[in-house]
């Protein structure tokens, strides 16, 4: 077959035309790729500080430290990144980063320090950053219409369901003292890594000219509605954030409830997406991604506020709303983060899209970083304070979304 004929042509909201590769072999590679990633970094998570304070003989607050400071390091690779995808393409950046995390996750059992553990940290932040940049763009490449919501909700799926795994096995694992179990796990993680890496660097993905030289970032940061969206998506990514943080706090700390709740109501919210998020992105795919968006930040706001009042009531009647807000929490993140990438991917620069999508991930990583000294405080005003203010900031994106509708469509 002709190179050309396995390429098809879509044109952007913007009336910019550039090419696509929407073949099934393109798509299940990428998917297998992105599934695998999603599984191996989901199932590691519960066992991070397992495996550093059991497996390597460190301090709770040491490993922490560690690990905090290796994330933020880290995310300075998400800015740097956005260049490489425009010029070598996503689909090398992609490869680059689970080569990143496949070094990082061998080296991690031979860890014995802090800043040897912090090294690390930062070498597997990085290539998360590389690997977030580049993926909506190659999402964006290999599907039409509104296609690509769909393969962005699989990944989550598969992100998710690693998560709720990777909790689920901490409890299946014969030893959980025995340093050579974790060992095991992190060269396993590694593997994967490497497996996932293959199967990206046969996915093909046409160039698209890139921007002047003259442009880079000059053209992404001199688009004043794609800027104003990332600066609105904060407001959901916060939202996301959030509930992450903050329960387990509400439910211990404020309410003195049971201590089996947190690990409940994060375990329902987790097998909500993982069933909902097919359905919820098949009912999106009848509205506008706005509208989408405007549902999901409505959730959010609502869920927020069956919040304000909880510590006023009875400690069983809390416990009930905790466990049914985390219900609607999920169906929101469900629906907006597949819409927001999505609309985010669509609405890049022509040439620009890597930095395009690395200022869009930026959105992610800021409420990450700065989440939890913002919460915190607000909780230190008052249980209401805090669920006030994140009611109204939820709130405060549906206005915000109506008025992007160009950029969000």
């Amino acid at each position: 077959m002709p190179k050309s004929s396995q390429f098809t042509r879509r044109r952007t909201r913007r009336g910019h035309t550039v090419a696509t590769v929407p073949t099934p072999a393109n798509a299940r590679r990428f998917m297998a790729a992105t599934v695998i990633d999603a599984l191996g970094s989901g199932l590691w998570m519960p066992f991070t500080l397992l495996f550093l304070v059991h497996g390597q003989g460190m301090g709770l607050v040491e490993a922490g430290g560690a690990l905090s400071t290796g994330a933020l390091l880290g995310l300075a690779a998400g800015p740097l990144s956005g260049s490489p995808v425009d010029r070598f393409g996503p689909v090398a950046v992609l490869v680059a980063g689970n080569l990143v995390r496949l070094v990082a996750f061998a080296c991690y059992p031979s860890t014995s320090s802090a800043w040897q553990v912090a090294l690390v940290a930062t070498a597997i932040s990085a290539g998360d950053r590389l690997f977030w940049t580049a993926n909506a763009p190659v999402a964006a490449a290999l599907t039409t219409g509104r296609g690509t919501e769909d393969l962005l909700g699989t990944q989550a799926i598969a992100r998710f369901l690693g998560a709720g795994l990777g909790a689920g096995a901490t409890a299946l694992v014969p030893d959980l003292g025995d340093p050579s179990t974790y060992h095991l796990l992190a060269h396993l993680n590694a593997g994967s890594f490497g497996v996932a890496a293959l199967l990206v660097a046969g996915v093909r993905v046409p160039r698209v000219r890139p921007a002047a030289r003259h442009g880079g970032w000059t053209t992404v940061l001199r688009d004043r509605p794609y800027t104003a969206f990332c600066a609105v998506h904060v407001l959901f990514t916060l939202a996301s954030a959030s509930k992450y943080a903050m329960l387990p706090i509400l439910v211990l700390d404020v309410l003195e409830g049971p201590h089996w709740v947190p690990g409940a109501a994060l375990g329902i919210g987790t097998a909500v997406v993982v069933l909902v998020q097919k359905p919820v992105t098949r009912l999106a795919a009848r509205w506008s991604r706005g509208t989408g968006l405007v549902v999901a930040a409505t959730a959010f706001a609502c869920s927020f506020a069956a919040l304000v009042p909880v510590a006023a009531l009875p400690v069983g009647a809390a416990v009930a709303v905790v466990l049914a807000v985390s219900v609607t929490f999920a169906f929101a993140e469900a629906l907006f983060a597949p819409l927001s990438t999505a609309a985010a991917a669509a609405a890049a620069p022509p040439g620009a899209e890597g930095r395009a999508s690395a200022l869009f991930q930026l959105s992610w990583a800021v409420p990450a970083v700065t989440g939890p000294a913002l919460l915190t405080a607000l909780l230190s005003l008052g249980n209401p304070v805090l669920w006030a203010a994140l009611t109204l900031t939820s709130a405060a994106a549906v206005p915000a979304t109506l008025r992007l509708r160009r950029v969000v469509g």
